[in-house]
């Protein structure tokens, strides 16, 4: 008889803690859902059909394909930012480089008595009836003197200004130059006027020959002697 009582005592507390715990779990649940409820109140599904027009606001849907990378466009920002040259760029150097060397060698003889390469002077050069001849090339103190000569065969005078006359190295690099002599107007007389160009020495440093670009202040006259040279 005892052990039956104590059998159902047992079996009741059982009971009740099963019970306790399935209430614990429904709240939790309920607890749960409308925590998510409350969380999620106020956002929608947008409505993506496309004969959707509710409240005659018509919802733009980008339905574009995804854009493919140009590899070619993308390569070459890459080079350029890491300050690689165009290709194109250097193939133009190269025809500029092979330009000059080619002037080089029409501008240039051997020195009967050192057989060493001097120039071969005058070097003439004409654009639209303004001709420009290198005379002379002689170093002087620190510096390389240059005689120029400018004539005017053209019926209108031009006009010069500053960077004028401007010179740069067989790299396609500027060198600084003091020019003297040379007007501010060249008359349409077909007189020669003297020009003289000093360049200092130390800016000749490895250079073999430089070339000069002679232009107006309206851009028109482009005036280019190459190939001159300079080196010992």
């Amino acid at each position: 008889m005892k052990k039956s009582i104590k059998s159902d005592r047992t079996l009741l507390l059982t009971s009740i803690l099963l019970f306790f715990m399935l209430a614990a779990g429904i709240m939790s649940g309920v607890v749960g859902f409308i925590s998510g409820h409350e969380a999620l109140k106020g956002v929608t599904q947008p409505d993506i059909r496309p004969n959707n027009n509710k409240g005659g606001n018509q919802q733009n849907i980008n339905t574009k394909g995804l854009e493919l990378i140009d590899e070619k466009e993308t390569l070459a920002n890459i080079k350029k930012q890491m300050g690689i040259d165009d290709p194109s760029k250097d193939t133009q150097q190269a025809k500029d480089a092979k330009k000059r060397a080619a002037e080089f060698e029409k501008a240039v003889k051997n020195d009967p008595k050192t057989g060493l390469p001097i120039a071969k002077l005058p070097i003439v050069k004409q654009d639209q009836g303004i001709t420009m001849s290198v005379n002379s090339i002689a170093p002087k103190g620190t510096d390389l003197k240059l005689g120029l000569t400018l004539s005017n065969q053209g019926s209108q005078p031009v006009n010069f200004g500053q960077g004028t006359i401007t010179v740069t190295n067989d790299r396609s690099q500027g060198v600084n130059a003091t020019v003297s002599g040379l007007p501010n107007s060249l008359a349409a007389n077909g007189q020669d006027v003297k020009v003289t160009l000093s360049i200092p020495k130390n800016a000749l440093d490895k250079v073999k020959s430089v070339s000069l670009q002679l232009t107006d202040i309206d851009k028109k006259l482009q005036l280019e002697a190459s190939g001159i040279p300079v080196g010992k």
